[in-house]
Order: C-alpha cells, then structure tokens, then sequence
C-alpha cells in the first residue's frame, strides 16, 4: 500500500512541475492599473478605470481586463493565448472576437485583433527596461464602426 501511495505522490509532483515548466515567461505576467494622465484617447471618453492581469498558465497566459466606463458602467474582458500569432478567442467584448499574439522581442509584442474573421485593428505593447509600465499604441475600428487611435499607460501593481 505504501508503495501504491508514493507512486501516486510522485506522479502528481511530476504533473504539477511539468506543467509550472511549460508555462509561458513573458514580462507582461502581473496586474497593470491604466494611468489616466499619461493615456490619451481618440475620440474619447477614457475609461473611469482598467486592469488588466495576466496570468501564466501551463495552456499559455490568461489574460483579464476590468473596465469601468466614463458612465459608470462596467465590463471584463478575458482570453487565453500563447505570444506565438495564432489566433485565439476572445471574450467579454463585441469590438473583437479572436486576437493574435506575437512576441517580438523581449519587451515589446505586437496584436492584431479580428472581428467575424476581418482585421479590425492592432496594437504595440512595449514594457520600460524597469518592467514597471507598459504603454499600448492601438487602433480599432469599433463594433460601431468608429476608428479609436489610444495611447494607454499601465502601471504595474
């Protein structure tokens, strides 16, 4: 019985290891909190708030986005996916529905996000040297049909 019992415990050492080390490594792993005052959005309104968390997870990074609106509203974003430009779902939001996420470099990844299979806009997240801010370049034609051109600070928590 002994032995039937530590077998077991091994098994399930070597599964919870394996999977913390297929896990992704990205710089972006943490909460970020937008910073209103270095942001700018065209044509506005800013949001009264957002976080965003990403989370490494052995099936690739989970991503989660809290947004308050300017009228109080609130929604979240979520999507899991790997910084390999593959396409991947995305959910919590009517402005996208899948998104593509390429590394480029150590600091800096690159989105290209899609609406019902069209290229609805993209964006450029690069991290400072210190990893504690990541500004987001992006532009997006919404589900309304707007075009938004936003610089986004994030601070990290």
């Amino acid at each position: 019985m002994r032995s039937w019992t530590a077998t077991l415990a091994t098994v399930a050492l070597t599964a919870s290891v394996t999977a913390v080390a297929q896990a992704p490594t990205s710089p972006t792993i943490g909460t970020w909190a937008l910073n209103l005052a270095k942001s700018r959005y065209n044509p506005g309104p800013a949001p009264k708030s957002e976080t965003r968390t990403y989370e490494a997870k052995a099936v690739g990074i989970r991503e989660t986005i809290q947004v308050e609106t300017a009228d109080g509203s609130s929604y979240t974003e979520t999507s899991i996916y790997r910084e390999n430009g593959k396409p991947y779902a995305m959910n919590g939001t009517t402005d996208i529905d899948t998104h593509e996420v390429t590394r480029v470099s150590s600091r800096e990844t690159r989105i290209t996000w899609m609406r019902a299979g069209k290229v609805v806009g993209h964006a450029t997240n690069i991290i400072s040297s210190d990893g504690k801010v990541m500004t987001q370049t992006r532009t997006l034609i919404n589900g309304a049909g707007q075009r938004l051109q936003d610089v986004r600070v994030y601070d990290r928590q």
